[in-house]
């Protein structure tokens, strides 16, 4: 009677399967899904801790303006050309692009947009089609 004999029962093999089938979801998942969100979300932390006056901000709630005040966990932020004064969470914030990365017209520079990527790390560039 060999080692492995047991493996010989079909009944044993289609529980291997499934729980390897199982093991295998499971990693594409993580790999997918939930590696990329948690590197997301400790950016987003490092980006709140540096967030300072004059960046300009945009909420999960779609409210694009700058950062007038910081006090605790609430941010002010001024929208518009009346510069109306709305306060937040820190957690509502969604997008921090820092004061060095604007122009003075408030528009984005063009070096500072990070470079989009696609499935896998790889750059996502209209060369690549």
């Amino acid at each position: 009677m060999g080692t492995f004999d047991f493996l010989k029962n079909s009944e044993v093999m289609g529980s291997v399967y499934s729980i390897g089938l199982l093991v295998i979801m499971f990693v594409v998942f993580y790999f997918v899904l939930i590696r990329p969100q948690s590197k997301r979300d400790k950016e987003l932390k490092k980006q709140m801790e540096k967030l300072s006056v004059g960046d300009k901000v945009a909420t999960i709630g779609g409210l694009v303006g700058f950062v007038a005040q910081i006090k605790d966990n609430e941010v002010t932020i001024a929208t518009s050309a009346a510069n109306t004064l709305v306060t937040f969470t820190k957690s509502s914030i969604q997008t921090v692009i820092k004061r060095e990365n604007l122009n003075p017209d408030g528009s984005v520079k063009a070096s500072a947009e990070p470079e989009k990527k696609g499935l896998f790390g790889r750059s996502s560039s209209s060369e690549d089609k």
